[in-house]
């Protein structure tokens, strides 16, 4: 499995659940998918998606969980995992 399909098995199951992040499917569509979740780690502002995410209880979803998995380690800066930790 690479980045893409792991981020796009991520917003199925988040479809399954009743939340469609149709924002950040936009982002990725414009930006490529790793460039889409830096710009959503490196934002000011809480996504709304992480917001519904935690309401759902299901961050394991998050971009910021997915990010911090090993796999993907050498995709991000230690300043993007950090971030995502926050």
């Amino acid at each position: 499995m690479n980045f893409e399909q792991r981020i796009n098995d991520a917003i199925r199951e988040m479809i399954t659940l009743g939340y469609k992040p149709q924002a950040f499917m936009t982002m990725v569509i414009n930006d490529g998918t790793v460039n889409a979740v830096k710009k959503l780690i490196n934002s000011i502002k809480t996504p709304d998606g992480f917001t519904k995410l935690w309401e759902l209880n299901r961050l394991d979803l998050s971009m910021e969980n997915i990010i911090l998995e090993n796999e993907w380690y050498n995709l991000f800066s230690d300043e993007d995992r950090n971030k995502a930790k926050k």
